[in-house]
């Protein structure tokens, strides 16, 4: 994991945002010296009743990031599909800041991938996941 900076000055609209993304986002990205991170500014419209961002927010936010950093490394391509995903919530995230997302394949076989990542504020880490992906075609 790289050093944490308070922003990202560089941060640009992350493609692949059709559908159900849309409407958690927009999701942005900036390329680091190894590796993407991927930013999702928090809003009112993500919190839950509690008054912190919701669970499912931060998990399908998860889920751009390893999709997108499958593709990273696997090529974009390539077109494959969630069947498991894990998430370990670790501290309440917050609304009017930015979250951000590192994530890498651990690997692939003929059929499936697997890779992991974290989810963090400026602070600290807000949460785990991991999951198994199904390549539909190899492209």
């Amino acid at each position: 994991m790289s050093e944490r900076p308070r922003e990202l000055p560089r941060l640009k609209l992350a493609p692949q945002q059709r559908g159900f993304s849309s409407h958690i986002g927009p999701f942005y990205e900036i390329e680091l010296a190894q590796g993407m991170r991927r930013a999702v500014q928090l809003e009112a419209k993500h919190l839950n009743p509690e008054g912190v961002v919701h669970g499912g927010v931060i998990s399908s936010f998860a889920d751009f990031a390893l999709y997108r950093a499958i593709g990273d490394e696997l090529g974009h391509e390539m077109t494959f599909a969630t069947i498991e995903l894990n998430c370990q919530f670790l501290a309440a995230a917050h609304a009017n800041r930015w979250l951000y997302a590192e994530a890498q394949v651990l690997r692939k076989t003929r059929s499936i991938i697997f890779a992991a990542g974290e989810i963090f504020d400026a602070e600290r880490q807000v949460a785990f996941a991991s999951g198994i992906w199904k390549i539909i075609d190899a492209a």
